[in-house]
C-alpha cells in the first residue's frame, strides 16, 4: 500500500434513521395521515438516512444557571439551623483581638542541660593557669662600672625588676649624665623584632639628683598576642638634651626581656600525689644463667619455705633435656648391601 492510496472508510460512519417528532404527529389530521401513508407506501424504498461519524463529540449537559445556583444557595442557608451559622465578633459588638499573656518557665530541656554540665564539670580536667615570669637577658652595670658607662655614653640602664601584682609588667631605672637642665628620656621598644616599635616617655625620679647624674623610670608590659612562652621585648634608650641626642643599646645588642610560663603549683601537687601512691606488689626476682643452683635437698627446702612466704615466689628448677636416639637394624643394612 503506497502513501497515495486512500484507506478503507468502512466503519467510520454510522447510519441513523430520522423519525418524526411527537409534536408533528399530534398536529397532523387523519386526512394527512392517510395521504402520508400513501406516500410512505410509495417511498418505502427511499428512507431519510444521514451519516454520523463515529468521532463526532457527544453533546454535554449544560451547567446550572446563576439563577439556579443562587436559589440552591438560599435554600441551603434557610435549611441550616441557627447554631451552625457563622457570626463575627464585630457584628455583636465584641472585640476582634484577644490578647493573652504567658509567663515564661524553665523547660525540662534546660534542667537536663544544667544537670549534664554539672556532671561534666566533675570529670572535666581543671584548666591550668600558668605563672608568668619576666627575666632580663642582660646584666646592668653597678657601682663604678655604672658611673664609668654614664660618663662615657651619657645614658645607661641601671636596674630592671618585675612587678608583683602585674606578672606581665616590669619596671626599670635609667641613669643619665646631667648635661643640661632641659632633658627628656624615651624608651623605644618592640615585640615583633622591630617590624613595629613605640616610644615610651620615661618619668623623672624626684630627689634622684646627686650633683652629676639623674634617674628616670619607665614601665613596659607584654600584651596579646605576645604573651606566650618565650615572647621577647627589645628596647633601647634615647636621651635628648640641648647638646644633642644620646643612645644606650647594650653595646649594640639591645636590651632584651623574655617572658616565661610555668606550672609549678600543679606539678608540685602531682608529685605529692605520686609520692602518696605506693605499690602493694613486690617486683619479681630476676634470675640469670650465671646463678649457681643449689642441690635438690636445698631446693626442696626452699620450695617449702616459699609456700609459706608472703611473696609466693618459687625458684625455677634446672631440667636437663632427654635425647632419644633412633634404633639401627644392622642385619637389615647388611642384607641390603649384599643384594
Amino acid at each position: 500500500m503506497s502513501f497515495l492510496s486512500i484507506p478503507n472508510q468502512e466503519g467510520l460512519f454510522t447510519t441513523v434513521k430520522t423519525g418524526k417528532s411527537a409534536e408533528e404527529a399530534e398536529s397532523r389530521t387523519p386526512m394527512d395521515d392517510q395521504e402520508n401513508n400513501d406516500e410512505d407506501d410509495e417511498d418505502d424504498d427511499t428512507e431519510d438516512v444521514h451519516l454520523i461519524p463515529r468521532c463526532s463529540p457527544v453533546p454535554r449537559k449544560r451547567g446550572a444557571s446563576i439563577y439556579d445556583e443562587t436559589a440552591e444557595y438560599l435554600r441551603i442557608q434557610s435549611a441550616l439551623s441557627a447554631g451552625k451559622r457563622v457570626l463575627f465578633a464585630d457584628t455583636t459588638g465584641g472585640d476582634l483581638v484577644d490578647v493573652k499573656e504567658f509567663v515564661a518557665f524553665d523547660s525540662d530541656e534546660e534542667e537536663e542541660s544544667a544537670r549534664w554540665e554539672e556532671e561534666e564539670a566533675k570529670y572535666r580536667k581543671p584548666t591550668r593557669e600558668p605563672t608568668y615570669h619576666v627575666r632580663p637577658e642582660f646584666h646592668a652595670p653597678t657601682g663604678d662600672a655604672l658611673l664609668q658607662a654614664v660618663s662615657t655614653h651619657k645614658v645607661e640602664v641601671e636596674q630592671m625588676s618585675a612587678v608583683e601584682d602585674e606578672p606581665l609588667t616590669f619596671v626599670g631605672l635609667i641613669r643619665v649624665l646631667n648635661i643640661s637642665f632641659h632633658k627628656a628620656v624615651y624608651v623605644r621598644s618592640t615585640m615583633d623584632n622591630w617590624a613595629t616599635y613605640f616610644d615610651h616617655p620615661a618619668e623623672y625620679v624626684q630627689g634622684s639628683h646627686d650633683g652629676t647624674t639623674d634617674q628616670f623610670s619607665f614601665k613596659l608590659s607584654f600584651a596579646p598576642p605576645y604573651t606566650t612562652h618565650g615572647s621577647r621585648i627589645e628596647f633601647v634608650v634615647r636621651y635628648e638634651t640641648s647638646d644633642g641626642d644620646y643612645w644606650a643599646n647594650n653595646s649594640s645588642m639591645n636590651y632584651v626581656v623574655t617572658l616565661f610560663l610555668s606550672y609549678e603549683e600543679e606539678s608540685a601537687q602531682t608529685n605529692i600525689h605520686m609520692q602518696q601512691v605506693r605499690g602493694i606488689l613486690k617486683p619479681p626476682k630476676v634470675y640469670s644463667m650465671s646463678d649457681d643452683f643449689d642441690s635438690e635437698e636445698e631446693q626442696e627446702n626452699e620450695e617449702g619455705e616459699a609456700g609459706t612466704s608472703t611473696s609466693g615466689l618459687v625458684r625455677p628448677k634446672a631440667v636437663l633435656p632427654i635425647i632419644v636416639q633412633p634404633e639401627i637394624d644392622i642385619e637389615l643394612i647388611e642384607a641390603s648391601a649384599t643384594t
